[in-house]
């Protein structure tokens, strides 16, 4: 990290420090269960975006978020302290981003247009487009090797590409709906789920062989790594569970029981921790790797279709689709222990 983003993240510490905290006593689950902390865990600040944002990012090669917002086919582009720098336009809407932090390259696929547009993250020009497959969907980066994987909606393929360069590398077949995809560039495995089949796959990502096939629960949607253990969370939207696979050793840990329509996740690297959305009832599940258990759910704003943390900052993004916004929280407002790297200053 260069000393002008220390700066930087110093002078957005002091611009936060002073607003009030509360933290909230969360009551242990039964299986989910105990009752909930009365209302909604409190903001920071809430930002206005595109309409309809389904997707949101934070990059840390140049501290800023990313917010796909499906309904005006743009990218809203803020600081990490929520303050907007600019939009994006898309030639057709994208429902999911994907950032290289090392190359500064943000990663847009354009689901009606069957290209995947590249722009920098800073000056936020683009830089290159890649034809794909049909209605390109999830879309994930290997930070290692700079390939950038993308699963064809509407084929049931995954087509990767350099992301140095825009040269497709290969397209293979992957099962019925492609949904989430997810890359761990300790392995460089890629994996990805088959909505209509409930089951990920897991894609040598060099080669694009198929090395596995793993049931998960039914109607998964999006996914989850955390490269640092390997850990990939599956959110299984119809089931009201999350499926946690060791990604090293391919195999199911565990299915854990959710809330009401779980969408969309965040991972806490370092403290082994996983952020499930809870879509239909506004609350959010924390899951803990080491346990395999959810050690807690605290209320959130209503119909968030996606979450980022800022590990930098001890921040979570919250996109509201329904009021075109994005929220700021404070992990340490969850009222659960946060790690290190959560505890901003």
């Amino acid at each position: 990290m260069t000393m002008r983003m220390v700066a930087r993240q110093d002078e957005i510490r002091r611009r936060l420090a002073g607003r009030p905290i509360l933290i909230p006593v969360l009551a242990m689950a039964a299986a989910l269960g105990a009752c909930l902390p009365g209302g909604e865990v409190p903001r920071l600040r809430t930002v206005a975006v595109g309409q309809w944002p389904e997707d949101i990012l934070f990059d840390p090669g140049s501290d800023r978020v990313f917010v796909a917002d499906e309904g005006s086919a743009t990218i809203t582009v803020l600081s990490a302290d929520g303050q907007k720098i600019g939009t994006i336009a898309l030639h057709t809407r994208a429902r999911h981003v994907a950032v290289d932090p090392a190359l500064g390259h943000l990663y847009a696929p354009n689901e009606g247009s069957d290209f995947v547009s590249a722009f920098n993250t800073r000056d936020l020009g683009e830089r290159y487009r890649v034809s794909v497959g049909r209605q390109p969907h999830g879309i994930a980066v290997d930070r290692a090797s700079h390939r950038v994987f993308v699963g064809n909606e509407a084929e049931d393929s995954l087509t990767a590409f350099d992301g140095r360069t825009g040269r497709v590398l290969y397209t293979v077949p992957v099962g019925p709906g492609p949904g989430g995809v997810a890359a761990d560039p300790v392995t460089g495995r890629v994996f990805v789920v088959s909505v209509k089949a409930n089951r990920v796959a897991a894609i040598d990502g060099g080669t694009g062989a198929r090395l596995a096939e793993i049931p998960v629960g039914r109607g998964p949607t999006h996914l989850g790594i955390n490269t640092v253990s390997g850990m990939v969370y599956v959110v299984n939207t119809e089931e009201r569970s999350v499926s946690v696979l060791d990604g090293r050793e391919i195999r199911l840990r565990a299915t854990l029981p959710l809330g009401n329509y779980p969408l969309a996740l965040a991972v806490d690297e370092k403290a082994g921790r996983g952020y499930v959305v809870n879509n239909r009832e506004n609350t959010l599940s924390i899951v803990e790797e080491a346990s395999l258990k959810v050690i807690g759910m605290r209320r959130i704003p209503r119909n968030v279709s996606s979450v980022a943390r800022n590990p930098h900052l001890g921040l979570l993004y919250f996109t509201l689709k329904s009021d075109d916004q994005v929220a700021l929280v404070h992990v340490r407002d969850l009222g659960v222990e946060p790690a290190m790297s959560d505890r901003g200053s």
